[in-house]
């Protein structure tokens, strides 16, 4: 399947992994430079590195206590990287992975990268496969933003697995991307110290993410609310700007993005805080632990707290066991505290929510998403285009709007995929329509979910920012 005439050249040279990894797996490294078997320097790093792909962490950051080990730690894995790549595709078998691509950037350039897939889904390779369960794990000696990251291993794929791999894909359809950042920079991470055990300090570690959406990509009816009562009274320090904002609509019309562009707008980085950071089998440690990362972030004003899919907070009635309780008046105490910074939610259902949280003073402003009108489904889609270099018709753009209704960003965001996949690049009449046959949504219950926001609306006891288009707009 490699070309047998080409097995090095100047630049890379490439090894068959198939007689090494487990049986049903088969895989390459293209690499550069020559490469060791084996190193405990790189068998201890693995298992932080796997940490990500089991609690499916799109960037997860490795401190190091000083220079010296953390520079044995990459010069270590740049000559070991095999090693690496078959510890991971044990447990790719192990969680089901159809094809996964781990690459090793240094100095922000792409040194190794090497693809493990399944005999019996080799078919992954040809055009994309929606079907097949594909990741890409990234490592980087340095700080470096997951778009930037990912555009670097495609194109070292581009330019090297096509010449000696006679099956590799243009596109293809990935269901997660893992990047794993090494370094001694505190600048782009929070650390919290959490106890001390035996004289030896523990601490925790959280990324800060620089935002990658702005205002400009929101509807223009939220873009004028928001920048009114969210973003010009914080940039102001006004004493009446919001503590806190929960942001309220169906999956995947786009929470998050509404979320990271007020972040940018207020010239802020976003800190997620999610329970699989905090919560502890121990009991107090959960609480005592969720303490100690707003005591932390307590003197940092240049963060936005972004608790995603916050339908853990439940109310306390509903409880099962004491420690959810306590954990969610903990939250309340967070939310009551006025020295903090900003706080945004983010949930599909908020009847489930506690709804002490939602008074104004926790969270004094609620922003609700609907389903996109046509203006805002051709701005998506135009963006979409531009973001997965293919090109489209201004015709054919306004046909898929018009077919789109009640479609959600991220089905948009399916549809142009799937179409330039199928178009091999290029989104034609054919490719749509082949596309459109793929996805089904059901529009009667879609209506129901826009009526329900509607509803909801009535009922929440705090300043309100809407988006929910009339059936007409959509």
């Amino acid at each position: 399947m490699m070309s047998s005439s080409v097995e090095r050249d100047n630049e890379v040279s490439v090894e068959s992994l198939n007689d090494f990894l487990p049986t049903g797996l088969q895989g390459f490294i293209i690499r550069r430079g020559a490469v060791d078997d084996y190193s405990e320097t790189v068998l201890s790093l693995i298992p932080r590195v796997l940490d990500s792909l089991y609690r499916d962490v799109s960037k997860k950051v490795i401190m190091f206590r000083d220079k010296e080990q953390y520079s044995k730690v990459v010069r270590s894995l740049l000559l070991n990287f095999k090693q690496l790549v078959l510890h991971i595709a044990s447990e790719a078998k192990l969680l089901n992975i159809d094809f996964a691509v781990i690459s090793m950037i240094f100095s922000k350039s792409l040194y190794s990268a090497a693809i493990v897939y399944k005999e019996d889904k080799a078919n992954v390779m040809n055009y994309g496969n929606q079907n097949a369960n594909a990741v890409v794990i990234m490592i980087s000696d340095r700080n470096i933003e997951l778009e930037e990251a990912t555009e670097l291993c495609f194109n070292f794929l581009k330019q090297y697995v096509r010449k000696y791999y006679k099956r590799f894909s243009k596109v293809l359809q990935l269901a997660s991307t893992h990047l794993v950042i090494l370094t001694v920079d505190d600048k782009n991470v929070i650390r919290v110290k959490l106890r001390e055990e035996y004289g030896k300090g523990t601490s925790l570690i959280i990324p800060i993410n620089t935002p990658s959406w702005d205002v400009e990509s929101l509807p223009d009816k939220l873009k004028e609310d928001i920048t009114t009562l969210i973003i010009e009274p914080i940039n102001i320090n006004a004493q009446y700007a919001p503590n806190g904002i929960i942001i309220i609509g169906p999956p995947g019309v786009g929470k998050s993005v509404t979320a990271e562009a007020i972040a940018k707008g207020l010239n802020k980085k976003v800190v997620r805080i999610n329970p699989g950071i905090y919560r502890s089998m121990w009991y107090g440690m959960t609480e005592k632990t969720l303490i100690s990362i707003f005591s932390t972030l307590r003197s940092r004003k240049d963060v936005v707290v972004l608790i995603d899919d916050a339908d853990f907070l439940m109310n306390r009635f509903n409880a099962i066991h004491e420690a959810f309780v306590a954990e969610m008046n903990i939250w309340l105490n967070i939310l009551q505290e006025r020295q903090r910074p900003l706080v945004v939610m983010t949930t599909n259902t908020p009847e489930i929510l506690d709804p002490a949280m939602l008074r104004p003073g926790r969270l004094d402003i609620s922003i609700f998403v609907g389903y996109p009108d046509r203006k805002m489904r051709r701005k998506i889609i135009s963006n979409l285009c531009k973001i997965y270099s293919v090109k489209i018709g201004n015709e054919l753009l306004e046909d898929i709007v018009a077919r789109t209704r009640w479609f959600n960003a991220a089905e948009l965001d399916s549809v142009i995929r799937i179409a330039a996949s199928k178009g091999k690049g290029i989104i034609d009449k054919d490719a749509v329509e082949w596309t459109l046959r793929k996805i089904r949504i059901n529009e009667s219950e879609r209506r129901i979910i826009q009526e329900n926001i509607e509803s909801y609306i009535t009922k929440m006891p705090n300043v309100v920012i809407r988006y929910v288009p009339k059936e007409l707009e959509i």
